[in-house]
């Protein structure tokens, strides 16, 4: 198959034509060896062993276009090349994957492929699935400064695509120690959409006497982070020019749960324009991500504090 993406999703070359046996797969397997993985990748996948000659005969195939098409990125974006021409084959690396993904999910529904991984074709097009998720993330992740559009994150892109609203973000995983320098574009808000959270209670001192009391009581902040500047810029009427830095000192389920308990008293409070403040930092200093506040995640242990703080406000 010249391109396993397009093909094996396709009306007349698709996976459900594909008839041959078990025992075929096996003697073809042994042909087919997997390629290195790209040196310029960001993600791995962390996905079901295959069990089947057949599972494992197109994972492969799988495996090596993903690797080979991140790979050519060394290539596509040249040290070279002008803002322009970058801009250009951003956008048609971007219209490609976004044809990849959208023919996979027509063929998904199309077909009655359903989440039972133990049948060999939602096998296969489920690994085809989340690799042309990683494809598009790895996109974002190393260029995505060229993008003339909102970056997405894994659950979006999942959601967007799929509809799917419970993808295991686990399945796709950043690695410790990326092997190229990644330029990677902030997702900033628009200014004429999302120049701010659009605090909506009428009472600023009111988000005021919270962010105090949850500090006082879960330690939300980092010293170097006072309480005021949290307010400040949940409050403001404009933040693109805002620069003072937000370090936490709660956990992050901590903070995905209050930010829960305020969506209420804002039209732009969630972790997309979160991350894209770029002004929001973990416990341990790494940037607050808006995947770090989808990722599904057990209750917080201090979550009976933070509803009587929450209560007793109302």
């Amino acid at each position: 198959m010249n391109n396993i993406f397009s093909n094996l999703v396709s009306i007349t070359k698709g996976l459900h034509r594909d008839h041959r046996s078990e025992r075929e797969y096996q003697i073809l397997l042994p042909d087919i060896k997997l390629d290195s993985i790209a040196t310029n990748g960001i993600f791995k996948l962390n996905f079901k062993r295959p069990l089947s000659s057949k599972k494992q005969y197109y994972q492969k195939l799988i495996f090596n276009q993903t690797e080979t098409e991140i790979l050519s990125f060394v290539t596509d974006f040249p040290q070279n090349a002008t803002i322009y021409e970058n801009k250009y084959t951003y956008t048609v690396l971007s219209n490609k994957f976004d044809k990849y993904l959208n023919d996979i999910a027509k063929y998904v529904g199309d077909r009655a492929i359903t989440d039972d991984l133990g049948n060999d074709d939602n096998y296969i097009i489920h690994y085809l699935k989340v690799s042309a998720i990683r494809l598009y993330v790895e996109l974002q992740e190393q260029y995505g400064q060229y993008s003339e559009h909102d970056l997405f994150t894994i659950p979006e892109i999942a959601e967007k695509y799929f509809n799917d609203s419970e993808f295991d973000v686990a399945m796709i995983e950043k690695m410790n120690t990326p092997k190229i320098e990644v330029f990677k574009k902030p997702l900033k808000p628009s200014s004429k959409t999302k120049s701010s959270f659009g605090y909506l209670n009428q009472d600023p001192d009111w988000l005021l006497k919270i962010l105090k009391r949850l500090q006082l009581s879960i330690d939300l902040l980092d010293t170097k982070t006072d309480v005021e500047d949290l307010h400040n810029l949940f409050i403001a009427k404009d933040i693109i020019d805002y620069k003072k830095e937000i370090y936490l000192d709660c956990k992050t389920t901590e903070f995905k749960y209050i930010i829960k308990k305020l969506q209420n008293s804002f039209k732009n409070l969630n972790p997309t324009f979160i991350e894209s403040t770029g002004l929001f930092f973990t416990k341990s200093g790494k940037p607050l991500t808006a995947q770090n506040l989808y990722t599904k995640s057990k209750e917080p242990l201090k979550k009976e504090i933070i509803d009587n703080i929450f209560k007793q406000m109302q």
